[in-house]
Parts: C-alpha cells; sequence; structure tokens
C-alpha cells in the first residue's frame, strides 16, 4: 500500500473508532508483535495517523499499535455485526469500537508497543520527510534527494523512504509522468526546479487519490500501449535493486543528460 491509501485508512478509522473504547482479538493463526492483544481491551483509540506507508493507531494510557501493510495487507472496517469479507483465520487483528469494526487482514509488520519504544524505533526514525504532511517542503525534500549523490535515479529516489516517505511504484511512475520526467534520469543531471516539480507533481496526484480513492493510471502498467497525451507507446524497464518496473512516455519524458 502506497502513503494515499495509508491516509485515506488513518482517515476512517479515526472517523469510525477514535474515541471509542477498543475490545480486541486475535482470531488467525498470526498474532501480533510486542504487547499482547489483550493489552488494548478497555482502552480508548485517541487517533489514527499515517507516517509514510506506516500506520500508527495511539490509544490511551501511552500504548499504539504499528502496521505496515506491504504489498498484500488490507484493513477492512465493518459495522457491528456485519458479516467479514475474508475468513477469520486470515485475520490478525480485530478492533471493535460503538460503531464499526476494524479487521487486519496480513502485511509485513503488526506490533502492539509503549509509545516510548515507538519512538525509539530506527525504522521510523530513519523515514524521510512525509510526501502528504501538512507541512511537507518539496524545497527540503529535493535537497535530501540530492544529498544521495548524482548518480541515483530520480525514479529510485522517489522510492527511497528515507529520502521521502510514502510513495511506492504507481505514484513513482505516475508522478515523474505528471512532471515531465524520465525517471531513469540521473539526479545529477536535473535543476532543483525540477526536483521539486516532481515532488509536488507526485503530491498532488496523491492528495487527490487520498479524496477519491482511486489511483491515477496514465502510464503505470501501460507498456506498449500509446501515450494518453501523444500516442507516443509507453515504454517500462526494471529499476533500481528491488528492480520494480518503472513506466514512462519516452516523447512527453525526454531524459535529461548534461
Amino acid at each position: 500500500m502506497e502513503g494515499d491509501s495509508i491516509l485515506r485508512l488513518a482517515r476512517r478509522l479515526d472517523e469510525r473508532l477514535a474515541g471509542s473504547k477498543i475490545s480486541a482479538r486475535t482470531p488467525g493463526q498470526r498474532r501480533p508483535d510486542g504487547l499482547p492483544a489483550a493489552e488494548l481491551d478497555g482502552l480508548v483509540l485517541e487517533r489514527a495517523e499515517s507516517r509514510g506507508k506506516h500506520l500508527l493507531l495511539h490509544f490511551e494510557g501511552g500504548v499504539a499499535l504499528h502496521a505496515h501493510m506491504g504489498m498484500r495487507g488490507s484493513w477492512q472496517l465493518y459495522e457491528q455485526g456485519e458479516r467479514w469479507r475474508r475468513p477469520a483465520r486470515d485475520a490478525w487483528i480485530a478492533l471493535s469500537g460503538n460503531r464499526a469494526e476494524a479487521v487486519n487482514f496480513g502485511g509485513s509488520k503488526l506490533r502492539i508497543v509503549r509509545e516510548a519504544q515507538l519512538a525509539r524505533d530506527p525504522r521510523l526514525a530513519r523515514l524521510g520527510p512525509d510526501l502528504l504532511a501538512a507541512d511537507f517542503d518539496p524545497a527540503a525534500a529535493a535537497a535530501r534527494i540530492r544529498s544521495a549523490g548524482p548518480d541515483l535515479a530520480v525514479g529510485d529516489a522517489l522510492l527511497g523512504q528515507r529520502l521521502v516517505a510514502g510513495i511506492g511504484n504507481i505514484f513513482r511512475s505516475e508522478g515523474c509522468f505528471a512532471a515531465g520526467l524520465d525517471p531513469r534520469t540521473p539526479v545529477g543531471a536535473v535543476t532543483d526546479e525540477q526536483l521539486v516539480g516532481v515532488l509536488a507533481a507526485t503530491r498532488v496526484l496523491m492528495l487527490e487519490a487520498v479524496d477519491s480513492g482511486r489511483q491515477p493510471k496514465e502510464v503505470y502498467r501501460r507498456a506498449g500501449m500509446p501515450c494518453p497525451r501523444c500516442g507516443t507507446k509507453i515504454l517500462s524497464q526494471a529499476q533500481g535493486e528491488t528492480a520494480r518496473t518503472t513506466y514512462w512516455c519516452p516523447s512527453c519524458q525526454p531524459s535529461e543528460q548534461r
């Protein structure tokens, strides 16, 4: 899940569960790491927070639930007593409040910890600025990206959660397309204005997705199909150490070299 999905989820959890006393159960085979789920029973959920691709649920008494969904995990919200759309054995944890029930089905991380432990978490501490945060500064984020070195490709920089948090493979491609920048271009071959521009364009797309629930698909997974702007065939290529496939239009996104 990308940052837009996590922010939208946090907002929904805030709307449906914040202020409620929570009953927690673990109906499936997996269990959260850290404290037992029973530690959440009877505690009020104070707020839900998105931090890049991480979901943080803050409870009274200094207890927090930290979830990272990875590529296949999900949270589903139900009315009280509503039948789940997936088997209970697949559920990692279920949180019931006054009006609704939130159920987690898988992911790469789920743990219940004290807030003090959360504050010391090195993985969270190393995150770059959250692209969707209200105080996000594109110029500061661009400088952080440039500090990673001139040879890093722009597309790889956008996926680097230590440089800027929240962007995934969809918005890496779509943001570069919106900004008219080839994602393979080295950071050292683009101007500060171009770096700020691609961050700003990606932020706009992701905030629109938060509100609409729909992610753009102008170039993502459209290799071989005509560009929606100019009709040129969209290209794709595995990029970076993780070999995630990126997509671009060679006419609308000319490579910058200098």
